[in-house]
């Protein structure tokens, strides 16, 4: 009877640490993308990028091409979960926890910057439809 009541115990102590572990860190991977709005709602019209390719390279560098063939470039460094996100029109980084939302990936805002609007996206694999 102790025998029984013994395992039970250990058996839900070993199995509460498993299930309170955070997960592992996130990488958004080198590609090509397609910036959506994490928003669904009547906002998701305020997003105007929503559709736009979004290239990121190995090295951190990215691309955002408007419908104009207009260019905007940046950097996002990712760490052990966190992307330091830099455009060419702020003179402050973007800090973000990375995470996968549904089929693609979301930013959440660690540090406020003039990039928070980035956390309003989700960049999705892929390339856009023509």
């Amino acid at each position: 009877m102790h025998k029984r009541w013994i395992v039970a115990v250990l058996s839900a102590a070993l199995a509460m640490p498993l299930g309170a572990q955070t997960p592992a860190p996130i990488t958004m991977p080198a590609g090509n993308y397609v910036i959506q709005t994490r928003d669904t709602g009547a906002n998701a019209v305020k997003v105007g990028m929503v559709g736009w390719p979004f290239v990121l390279k190995g090295n951190g560098d990215w691309t955002i091409t408007t419908p104009d063939t207009l260019y905007f470039v940046g950097k996002l460094v990712q760490k052990d979960g966190v992307a330091t996100y830099t455009d060419q029109a702020c003179s402050e980084p973007g800090i973000y926890y990375i995470r996968k939302e549904g089929n693609g990936y979301a930013f959440d805002v660690k540090s406020e910057t003039c990039s928070a609007d980035f956390a309003k996206l989700l960049f999705v694999p892929g390339k856009p439809k023509k």
